[in-house]
């Protein structure tokens, strides 16, 4: 599994080991980027090919064969539309569909959508405006579906890509907003970050910006210190 880090001094990506109670760092690729950046969110193909987000600039780049290459603009967007491309209001998540060469990004918030790009064509195909009520913090594709991470309000929407209309959504509010506590303290913000769906699990990253465990996840799940969590879910069946 990879993950990347959104220190603007980070341009890696980095392989993470698993262990039954924790993971673990155990190698790093450069992505071979200069320029600032605060990167959000990655996703990839089978070929190894790697689509990432810099939100100092909302473009995204593609990472194969030791190189990178720019493969959307976000001037694409501000061309037709007056946008707030302030602090944590850009490309926060990306899915790609890699059978189809279709790109889903994810502006976070103020306002918070969702389009659809052609790799192929280079042309905006949708585009779905959601409520500014909440935010998008990550997105993933999978056989027609996007999943639609949004923080604030702790839940996982699956959209169908054909109409963009949410069918189902699951909820995580429990773990990480329970009535006794949140999971890490000192924040009324929710951290979710990153989703990864395999076959029978759904993963959620959290960001907890060097905030400490509560008191409660650590009367409720033994947590103590400062680490970043990934949160392990069993998938409902049909999601």
């Amino acid at each position: 599994y990879y993950v990347v880090s959104d220190n603007h001094f980070s341009k890696q990506l980095y392989q993470i080991q698993l262990r039954p109670s924790n993971f673990h760092i155990s190698d790093s690729i450069s992505l071979q980027y200069e320029p600032v950046s605060d990167i959000e969110a990655i996703d990839y193909c089978e070929d190894r090919s790697v689509f990432f987000t810099n939100e100092v600039n909302n473009h995204v780049y593609l990472f194969a064969d030791g190189q990178n290459r720019k493969v959307f603009d976000s001037s694409l967007l501000t061309k037709h539309l007056a946008l707030d491309w302030g602090t944590n209001k850009g490309l926060e998540g990306i899915a790609v569909d890699c059978e189809n060469q279709i790109l889903y990004l994810a502006k976070e918030r103020e306002p918070r959508f969702i389009l659809a790009y052609d790799l192929r064509s280079d042309e905006i195909i949708s585009m779905a405006q959601r409520d500014n009520v909440g935010d998008i913090s990550d997105l993933k594709y999978q056989d027609g579906y996007l999943y639609v991470l949004e923080r604030k309000d702790n839940i996982i929407s699956k959209m169908d890509v054909k109409t963009m209309q949410v069918v189902q959504r699951v909820s995580y509010k429990k773990t990480c907003s329970h009535p006794d506590g949140k999971l890490y303290s000192g924040t009324p913000y929710g951290m979710a970050e990153a989703l990864l769906l395999t076959r029978n699990e759904i993963w959620i990253g959290l960001d907890n910006n060097g905030l400490p465990f509560s008191e409660h996840a650590t009367k409720t799940y033994g947590l103590t210190g400062k680490n970043p969590v990934i949160l392990r879910f069993k998938r409902p069946e049909g999601f």
